[in-house]
């Protein structure tokens, strides 16, 4: 359970936490009805939201390889129980 939670805190510590910092910092120093914070929020969330889509494809084609790569390693596995089948069948 640690191992999964350690990903979690290092994005808080390192990314999240500093974001909140400065985005309170900066909505306080605005002076034109907060517009510096709202445009930066508004790339931020456009930025996470590429960032997830590209992060899902990349999940999507690796499992899908990790399918392939599976059946393969089970259809060796069954030929070499043949081979060996075969092998002890002929001694």
């Amino acid at each position: 359970m640690e191992n999964s939670m350690s990903p979690s805190l290092i994005f808080y510590i390192i990314f999240a936490v500093p974001y909140i910092i400065f985005m309170y910092w900066l909505v306080k120093q605005d002076k034109h009805k907060y517009a510096w914070g709202l445009a930066i929020i508004t790339v931020v969330a456009l930025l996470a939201i590429y960032v997830s889509q590209k992060a899902s494809k990349v999940a999507m084609d690796n499992y899908q390889q990790h399918q392939i790569d599976s059946r393969e390693i089970e259809r060796e596995e069954r030929l070499q129980k043949q081979q060996d089948s075969i092998n002890h069948a002929q001694q």
